[in-house]
């Protein structure tokens, strides 16, 4: 049996990542897709649902295609998918109806959820156990960095076009280093899967998958995991509409940008330090912060109130997520540490569905912005009451075998 690797930063760990940035860079202009259906004169009712669809497609699909695809396969479907993503932003510029857009988020869910997929499937294996939460922080670097750049540069090219279809298909160009990129690390990744153990490079027995499935620890997990996508969601998908109302809509690339940049500066400069200290203690002190935050977003009146609360917010997200990956992949025997990573992304799927739909309905039906933030801050002290049930799991279960297998 192969060991865990030793080195973070190998050339197979750092090849892959860029990868799934050059993935995520097509995602990260959608922060303004409700407002665009608007434009397009689709109703309230659907705009919520159509948002959600590509989130509902990976939804769906991630617990089947996290399965299938493993390390043995995975290169193959991330040439496939980042190909197909490209085709797909074109097609933004010719669908403006609503059974289109429908059927065009589907597909866009689809090639999505497989380019990730596949790409965490083999990243896992490029990552040290006694690493976890710094490899988890510089992995998210490869959505994080699109997400913190992208909405300020559309909000820019937005004044000159005037047409988010077209900015859609613009960002299809950043496909293609991924692609060279994939052929040209291809062989040197299978050279490596070549020294693991054979039964890494397959599809694990639905027995096995089930017992793992139903672990408390993993359960527990999954679940903070939603609730914190669900919070970030919808910061996400409502910031630029409740900042509109408040009459600083324009400042809404400063938020992104500088959230983002406080996570990224988190998880790269703090990673050692989570990895070192109490995870449990500092994931319980982050979630509460986040709560506080959510709970004060909506007094965000000036842009100095905007700048805070996008510092806040940053320091908060960019500690959580990471941490919740890095105490599932400890959690995890070396079997299925690709399958649960792909399960945590299965939870953002999730909250990414469910939030567009749910907030979308609570607008639509009179609610408020404020009922919408509040409502994030009651879910992330759920979240606290779960990870105190973790730990209170853990210590009854120290002394006992190791469930890991």
């Amino acid at each position: 049996m192969t060991t865990q690797p030793q080195k973070l930063y190998s050339a197979e760990f750092v090849s892959l990542i860029f990868i799934l940035f050059f993935g995520f860079c097509n995602m990260s202009v959608f922060y303004s897709f409700y407002s665009y259906l608007e434009r397009l004169g689709i109703s309230a009712e659907w705009r919520g649902i159509v948002v959600g669809l590509e989130p509902m497609t990976a939804f769906f699909l991630r617990p089947a295609v996290g399965v299938f695809i493993h390390a043995g396969n995975a290169m193959g479907f991330l040439r496939f998918s980042m190909i197909l993503l490209a085709m797909i932003l074109c097609d933004y510029t010719v669908t403006d109806s609503l059974p289109g857009l429908i059927l065009l988020r589907i597909c866009h869910g689809a090639a999505f959820v497989t380019l990730v997929s596949a790409g965490v499937a083999l990243l896992v294996h490029f990552i040290p156990r006694e690493k976890s939460a710094q490899g988890f922080g510089v992995m998210s670097l490869a959505s994080l960095i699109p997400y913190a750049v992208a909405p300020m540069l559309t909000e820019i090219a937005l004044r000159h076009f005037r047409n988010e279809a077209l900015i859609y298909a613009m960002v299809s160009i950043m496909a293609v280093p991924g692609i060279v990129l994939i052929y040209a690390v291809g062989p040197r990744i299978r050279k490596m899967l070549a020294k693991m153990d054979p039964g890494y490079l397959q599809r694990p027995a639905i027995g096995h998958l089930w017992q793992n499935i139903r672990r408390v620890p993993v359960i527990l997990i999954l679940i903070m995991n939603l609730l914190v996508f669900f919070t970030y969601a919808t910061v996400f998908y409502f910031i630029k509409s409740f900042l509109v109302v408040q009459g600083i809509g324009q400042d809404v690339g400063i938020f992104f940008a500088v959230s983002m940049g406080v996570m990224i500066v988190i998880r790269t400069g703090f990673g050692r330090l989570m990895d070192s200290g109490n995870k449990f203690r500092t994931l319980g002190g982050m979630a509460l912060f986040l709560a506080a935050v959510c709970a004060l977003l909506p007094w965000v009146d000036s842009l100095l109130k905007l700048f805070s609360a996008a510092v806040c917010y940053g320091m908060a997200m960019g500690g959580i997520l990471p941490l919740l990956n890095s105490v599932m992949f400890e959690f995890s025997s070396r079997q299925f540490q690709g399958i649960n990573s792909n399960l945590m992304l299965f939870m953002m799927d999730a909250g990414f569905f469910l939030c567009p739909v749910i907030m979308g309905t609570i607008l639509a039906s009179g609610g408020s912005y404020t009922l919408l933030f509040l409502i994030c801050s009651g879910t992330t002290l759920v979240l606290m009451g779960l990870l105190a049930g973790l730990s209170r799991w853990q210590s009854v279960h120290a002394d006992l075998p190791d469930e890991k297998g």
